[in-house]
């Protein structure tokens, strides 16, 4: 589902932007997580509001919600909460989802995010990280959103498990055709995984665009302070100071080869 906001009216600015439902998008800047609010309508509007050119009319605003679910950095529950099916059970009635078979709605989330039916007995103090976040993605997935935004992905992950949910999520992405949104400071897992990127400050959008392009401007992105990935910041100095004849690149076996072509 691609979203289109045009001259989206908030604190005073007028905002124009797309979230790809191709790509996964990155959100950052100063401002990022208050992208959060606005794409999910936490707040009055003006302006209009297109899925997939398809204009989204005051009647609809609550049924354009129910598509759009949000995963934050850390997995919040009740206190009174004892184990994994108590919180499914839980969010099901908070969401006031109505599903013909909510048991079965569980299991098949739980399976599309690797995770065995058996944790639904454990306590969500008995989880790993990477566990969690498995867990909120399938929580996320009971309501079966068009786009899921998440807030800090990989956030406390080793590289191992941050590579498992990106490769889970690309899955999702295609399989099931979902829009992903990571909303994050962290620029050099941005400038790998997101091909779509918007940076937030000052409460308007001062660039947006094909990610990489994006944090080839370092100059620019240095003037507002968004951190440049360490292996952009390389290639910047030596083409800059060292007058080096290398592209940008990814990956640092990219550079390497690029490199010794030069020599």
């Amino acid at each position: 589902m691609e979203l289109i906001f045009r001259d989206y009216q908030y604190s005073n600015e007028l905002l124009n932007f797309t979230i790809k439902s191709d790509f996964i998008n990155g959100i950052t800047g100063k401002d990022k997580d208050k992208m959060i609010d606005i794409i999910n309508l936490k707040r009055s509007h003006k302006g209009k509001i297109f899925i997939d050119n398809q204009e989204v009319l005051k009647n609809d605003i609550e049924s354009y919600k129910r598509k759009i679910n949000v995963i934050y950095s850390e997995l919040e529950y009740a206190t009174f909460i004892e184990n994994i099916y108590q919180l499914l059970e839980y969010e099901i009635r908070r969401k006031k989802l109505v599903l013909k078979n909510p048991e079965k709605k569980i299991i098949d989330s739980l399976k599309i995010v690797g995770l065995n039916p058996e944790v639904l007995d454990r306590t969500i103090y008995s989880l790993s990280t990477s566990e969690k976040k498995l867990l909120q993605l399938a929580i996320s997935l009971l309501s079966n959103p068009d786009v899921i935004i998440m807030q800090e992905p990989f956030k406390n992950l080793d590289i191992k498990n941050e590579k498992k949910l990106l490769i889970l999520l690309q899955k999702i992405k295609e399989q099931y055709q979902k829009t992903i949104v990571f909303v994050s400071d962290d620029s050099t897992m941005l400038y790998k995984y997101t091909n779509h990127l918007i940076v937030f400050k000052n409460n308007r959008i001062i660039v947006e665009g094909n990610t990489t392009e994006i944090f080839q401007r370092v100059d620019f992105l240095k003037r507002n302070k968004v951190f440049i990935p360490e292996i952009v910041e390389f290639t910047y100095l030596a083409k800059k100071k060292k007058n080096v004849k290398i592209d940008y690149h990814k990956d640092i076996r990219d550079i390497i080869k690029d490199i010794y072509k030069h020599v």
